[in-house]
């Protein structure tokens, strides 16, 4: 039976007495089974951060984190029944995934333009077989760190171009993730199309001949920046199919870790108890306030009873 508004707004109300009353000490975190939880490093907490300050000040408050967690119950409840279920908890996810990936998809495609005008070295407004493998062969020479002709796990991560590429603070980590020329794990995932581990100055060429050819449609002999950009377009959309549907299974493999009771559905308790241990376990001074300068959390590890030692049987001495 569909509840009247006057019973989801009680609903809510609870919820929300719920979460106020519950202190965010350490406390209340060892008070059930813990979980299994990411290594808690700093940019998870910036990941954290970025996710619920919502007045921009690079912290957040116990009652900012609270009412954007509100804020998203609510969403949540698409029968507008105080019952949220797995379509609905994806459904809340998938507006704010679908949010970040247009936002890093249009960033994607801006550097797209930039990387045109510097492989174009001549800016005729055209990338020219010679330019397009420079470009590739300075990329290769330049991950291949151990000058061995093939790019592999064997190859120490190379010195940052830049000198100041380490001085700007972290941000939080994009939602859609491009393979890219500039890590060996890119190029392998570009380039290692045998998976044998490796990618060779050949194959590499080889690989990138090929590419060339098909981003050039009109078979002109060079790419324009529509080719260019075209080519691009459609390995970020690619990515980002990929990308939705795997975070999308995430969130129904959350939503039952969520749901105690196994009963398919999630009530305001199940979820704020989630979203209280959460905020506990970043807010390490118990100060009601997380920010990047307080201590990280410890790293949670299974607790493994030890066997008292066993006394060694006494030895003879000789007579």
């Amino acid at each position: 039976m569909m509840m009247q508004p006057k019973t989801i707004r009680h609903f809510l109300l609870l919820s929300s007495l719920y979460l106020l009353g519950q202190p965010a000490t350490a406390q209340q975190t060892n008070s059930s089974q813990p979980e299994r939880a990411h290594q808690p490093t700093l940019q998870a907490k910036i990941d954290f951060i970025a996710e619920f300050d919502q007045n921009n000040d690079g912290q957040v408050s116990h009652t900012e984190f609270f009412s954007s967690r509100q804020q998203r119950l609510a969403a949540m409840d698409l029968q507008h029944n105080a019952q949220i279920d797995v379509a609905g908890y994806q459904a809340e996810y998938a507006d704010r995934l679908d949010q970040r990936l247009a936002a890093d998809r249009k960033g994607q495609l801006k550097q797209t333009e930039v990387r045109f005008a510097a492989v174009d070295k001549n800016q005729d407004d055209r990338i020219s077989p010679a330019e397009y493998q420079a470009s590739g062969q300075s990329a290769f020479v330049f991950i291949d760190s151990n000058k061995d002709g093939l790019i592999s796990k064997a190859d120490p991560a190379p010195a940052r171009r830049s000198q100041n590429a380490g001085a700007a603070q972290p941000q939080r980590r994009p939602a859609l993730v491009m393979p890219t020329t500039h890590s060996v794990s890119g190029m392998l995932a570009m380039y290692d199309v045998d998976h044998n581990g490796e990618v060779s100055a050949a194959e590499y060429l080889q690989i990138r001949q090929q590419a060339f050819a098909r981003t050039d449609t009109d078979q002109n002999g060079d790419l324009s920046p529509a080719e260019y950009m075209q080519e691009f377009t459609d390995r970020v959309d690619q990515q980002i199919a990929k990308t939705r549907s795997a975070q999308l299974k995430q969130a129904e493999v959350r939503f039952k870790a969520l749901d105690k009771d196994a009963n398919g559905i999630l009530s305001a308790a199940e979820y704020h108890q989630s979203g209280q241990r959460m905020f506990s376990r970043w807010d390490t001074d118990h100060n009601r306030l997380v920010s990047r300068a307080e201590a990280l959390p410890m790293t949670e590890t299974a607790q493994v009873p030890v066997e008292p030692a066993k006394p060694k049987p006494a030895t003879r001495t000789a007579p």
